[in-house]
């Protein structure tokens, strides 16, 4: 019995040390996390919002790669103008489609995102599988940070509790 009690942790102790990467959204300068999931190579998320100065929308679409690093992959927006892109580099096809306009086959490597987030331009998360979340709800307006960190098994399951029981 006692010696069962004893292995219990011993196994533990391994499995809490596996390593882990946390897609991660944090409030700056407080570096106060608002968001965290587990992910794996592929992983897929679009950020939205209104372009300041056009008053258009803009989805930037993301995956992450063997490397665990954000790659932009896709952009679509519904104009061309000031601080909008007007053309393709490389590889990437620009093309026209109804009332927008897409630049896709792109692989631009992201290693962080910093973006300033107010309610009036409609900052958005988007996940495949359709949930969104409007960034401003999850830390007011102000600038977030988004990542994907490395973590140990252990210290990402301690985190996701400590953030439940806020």
């Amino acid at each position: 019995m006692i010696v069962s009690a004893l292995l219990i942790p011993v196994m533990l102790v391994p499995v809490l040390l596996v390593p882990v990467h946390v897609f991660q959204i944090e409030a700056l300068p407080e570096q106060t996390v608002v968001y965290r999931a587990r992910v794996t190579p592929g992983f897929r998320f679009a950020l939205g919002y209104t372009h300041s100065v056009e008053g258009c929308p803009v989805w930037d679409y993301l995956r992450v790669d063997e490397q665990y690093t954000m790659v932009t992959y896709k952009t679509e927006f519904w104009s061309s103008r000031t601080g909008l892109p007007y053309a393709a580099f490389g590889n990437e096809m620009f093309r026209a489609e109804g009332d927008h306009f897409i630049i896709e086959n792109m692989h631009r490597p992201v290693p962080s995102i910093d973006q300033w987030v107010d309610s009036r331009y409609n900052n958005t998360l988007r996940f495949p599988d359709g949930r969104e979340y409007e960034l401003a709800s999850l830390a007011g307006n102000g600038l977030l940070r988004i990542t994907i960190e490395r973590k140990r098994l252990g210290q990402y399951l301690y985190d996701m509790a400590a953030h439940a029981s806020r």
